[in-house]
């Protein structure tokens, strides 16, 4: 029993680690443990530990394991799944460790240090352009997100810990921003703009998935990580802005056209879709239908639609079509709805609230915590609602049935 065991919590460990839910962890490590012969699986995941409980007749056999480093890698969330799906019994225990070794050896980072720098550019400069800043705000975010993503990622190369890595590379974002927009003449508010490379979309709106099926360790947990990386980043930039003296209440421009609304969109989430380590196939399913929730969005805003309606509704949007575009391109979903979605959260409420928080304007602090944290949620419950529309399985939270491969 220990060695099967050994391989599923492997599985279990591996799915984790690489920044998938609660739900994907416990039903890939269902299947595999049906495949190598066990009767039920009990498990309870976090962001970071795994307690879970093997039966076998009238035997069982209950482990925990842990690991200190979590990352989002979407490639080796589709690897992994893709094996979830695929294995079927009766499949010995040396078998799933040999899939596992293949994957692990040969999953690797697909992008340079120099291509993630210039997909945070993308990003960022894509969600400036969302935000209305203008040409020359636009120019320095772009440079200023990637010097602060060439700062992150040569940190984690070190295998420096995660909090230090994002308040490093938002601080560099933050500085390089403030020197640019002093010698152009650029408006200070873009530095908010500039640091949404580091936002943690990925656990974030996991987290958000697995309360909504009531799996309280794994979203409580993933809350708990995205806020604790939301804390390093804001609290790097609110050191950084106000040494420079930065405003994020500067005048912008004006609202850009949809035009530009679907480029920008698209460029944004193709840039978050490449730091998460996605594929070419993914980054494009997740443009594709980004792009239209986005749309969505924002002609809801434009028909005074309250902004958290429109937020739920292009969540919902790229709900469905993630499911749509997943089935036909036999990629999990997750790995296009949420770069589809990243882009529609409001980085820079979040990062004019710590402003307020920094100089006591507490009335400031309220009603900025609050916009952002209405807008993450009505995303999420988009999502949320869009998987209860089209999974039957967590609709209805039945777990892996044992008894049958289905």
């Amino acid at each position: 029993m220990g060695v099967r065991a050994d391989a599923v919590l492997r599985l279990g460990m591996m799915l984790m680690g690489a920044g998938a839910s609660g739900y994907r962890v416990i039903r890939g490590m269902k299947r595999a443990a049906r495949a190598v012969g066990f009767e039920g699986l009990d498990a309870v995941v976090m962001v970071t530990t795994i307690t879970c409980t093997f039966h076998a007749e009238h035997d069982f056999r209950t482990v925990v394991a842990h690991q200190g480093r979590v990352e989002v890698d979407a490639s080796r969330i589709e690897a992994l799944e893709t094996l979830a799906h695929r294995v079927r019994p009766p499949m010995s225990a040396g078998e799933l460790m040999a899939e596992l070794d293949v994957i692990e050896s040969g999953v690797r980072k697909r992008w340079r240090l120099w291509v993630l720098a210039l997909a945070a550019a993308c990003a960022c400069a894509g969600c400036a352009v969302l935000n209305g800043f203008g040409a020359r705000e636009i120019a320095l975010v772009a440079a200023a997100a990637a010097l602060g993503q060439t700062m992150r990622g040569w940190l984690a190369g070190k295998h420096v810990q995660t909090v230090a890595s994002v308040a490093a590379g938002a601080a560099v974002a933050c500085a390089v921003y403030a020197l640019g927009a002093e010698a152009v003449g650029a408006s200070e508010a873009g530095f908010v703009a500039a640091v949404l490379f580091v936002v943690p979309g990925f656990p974030l709106f996991s987290a958000l998935i697995d309360l909504a099926r009531c799996d309280i360790a794994a979203g409580i947990t993933r809350a708990a990580y995205a806020m604790t990386l939301m804390a390093a980043a804001g609290f790097a930039v609110l050191l950084v802005g106000w040494a420079a003296g930065l405003n994020p209440y500067s005048e912008v421009s004006c609202k850009p056209s949809y035009g530009w609304v679907l480029a920008a969109s698209a460029v944004g989430i193709a840039g978050f879709a490449l730091l998460f380590n996605s594929s070419r196939r993914m980054a494009l399913a997740a443009v594709a239908i980004g792009t239209v929730g986005s749309a969505v969005r924002w002609l809801l805003i434009d028909a005074t639609s309250a902004p958290f309606i429109a937020a739920c509704a292009g969540g919902l949007v790229v709900g469905l079509l993630g499911f749509v575009v997943a089935r036909v391109a036999k990629i999990p979903r997750v790995t296009t709805t949420v770069p589809a979605a990243v882009v529609m959260i409001p980085g820079p409420a979040m990062y004019r609230a710590v402003y307020a928080l920094g100089v006591g304007d507490m009335a400031a602090v309220v009603q900025h915590s609050a916009t952002a944290a209405m807008m993450v949620l009505s995303i999420g419950a988009g999502l949320v609602l869009a998987r209860l529309l089209t999974d039957r399985d967590w609709a209805l939270g039945r777990p892996i049935d044992f008894s049958h491969y289905r």
